[in-house]
């Protein structure tokens, strides 16, 4: 490589005599063809006159020009669209909450996250007042989602785990507690930063134990914000939620329109009395609900162990067929863990 340290040395230019300047080089012109003037019949050249005399005794054929034939073009195939492969992934963050501060959460997404180019519909699943966002993680949630998406059983879908916390654990709901920090903080940032269905159709609220009572109390005061709602061991203990805020008073007496609503618990659960009189009372009053008693009690081996049961009965209302969703308006869908 040249070294540009120092700068190239050029050869000196010869100079002229003083007061001679370059001659210009003029380029010689082409003699232009000239026309003569006809004064009398032209004669030819005796070997043309003989050419003539021959053709006249020997005609020659002339040559008939033969049609190739015409190519047809080769179509080169369109290239086939490789389907995508990649798993899907877990992605862990964290977003800021006017009300809880800076705040941790995870999110699954799907395989061929990045190539969708639609929304997805959008599970929010809550802990209980003893976990962290990891908890619908190591259960398997996430597992059981994948394997459904790829035996073809469920659609592809988002599942937003969030973290607990103070306000979760010390609050009853309402203005204020942990029902603003999902409704105003966790669900705007979600369908702000990844491609989520951003309709009351394509959202879906989800619990175990006190994140079921959370998402009972979320659901049942915002009925037209959600498709489906579930609570898991919802633990209906709160003993200074007024009729306002708790799922035993807000589900009987709130218009709960078309909100699906899926009720579990082990038969050895210690919260199941709580439980089963919000199932009556809601049986009485015509709420329509999903009932299921399993066997089990309140632990985290009865929850991973109807994993597959919850992310079907979630999935159930959402179509399969991913160009029926809108567009994502993201610029890119693409996230790193």
């Amino acid at each position: 490589e040249p070294d540009h340290s120092e700068a190239a040395v050029l050869p000196p230019v010869q100079s002229l005599p003083t007061g001679l300047s370059p001659t210009p080089t003029m380029r010689t012109p082409m003699p232009m063809a000239t026309t003569v003037p006809e004064s009398g019949p032209a004669v030819e050249p005796m070997p043309t006159a003989i050419a003539r005399l021959i053709g006249a005794i020997f005609p020659t054929q002339e040559a008939t020009a033969t049609s190739l034939p015409t190519p047809i073009p080769t179509l080169i195939p369109s290239p086939t669209a490789i389907p995508c492969d990649a798993p899907g992934k877990i992605v862990t963050g964290t977003y800021e909450s006017q009300y809880a501060g800076i705040s941790p959460y995870r999110i699954y997404l799907p395989p061929c996250y990045e190539d969708g180019g639609h929304v997805y519909p959008t599970l929010y699943m809550l802990p209980g007042n003893i976990h962290t966002d990891s908890v619908w993680d190591n259960l398997g949630l996430d597992d059981a989602a994948e394997a459904a998406i790829n035996r073809g059983e469920i659609p592809p879908l988002l599942i937003v785990m969030a973290a607990g916390g103070q306000l979760a654990n010390y609050t009853s709901g309402g203005p204020y507690s942990y029902e603003s920090v999902i409704m105003e903080d966790l669900i705007p940032y979600i369908e702000s930063n990844y491609c989520a269905w951003q309709d009351p159709d394509g959202r879906a609220i989800g619990g175990m134990s006190r994140g079921g009572y959370w998402s009972l109390e979320i659901a049942f005061r915002n009925p037209d914000q959600f498709a489906s709602v579930g609570g898991h061991s919802a633990s209906l203990y709160d003993l200074y939620g007024g009729a306002d805020v708790v799922p035993q008073s807000t589900g009987l007496a709130n218009e709960l329109g078309d909100l699906r609503i899926y009720f579990d618990v082990g038969k050895n659960d210690w919260v199941i009395p709580n439980l089963r009189k919000l199932h009556e009372d809601m049986d009485s009053a015509g709420k329509a609900h999903v009932w299921v008693v399993n066997e089990g009690r309140h632990e985290d081996a009865y929850w991973a162990s109807h994993t597959k049961e919850y992310i079907t009965w979630y999935s159930e209302p959402w179509p399969m067929q991913r160009d029926t969703y809108p567009l994502c308006s993201l610029a890119t869908a693409s996230q790193s863990r």
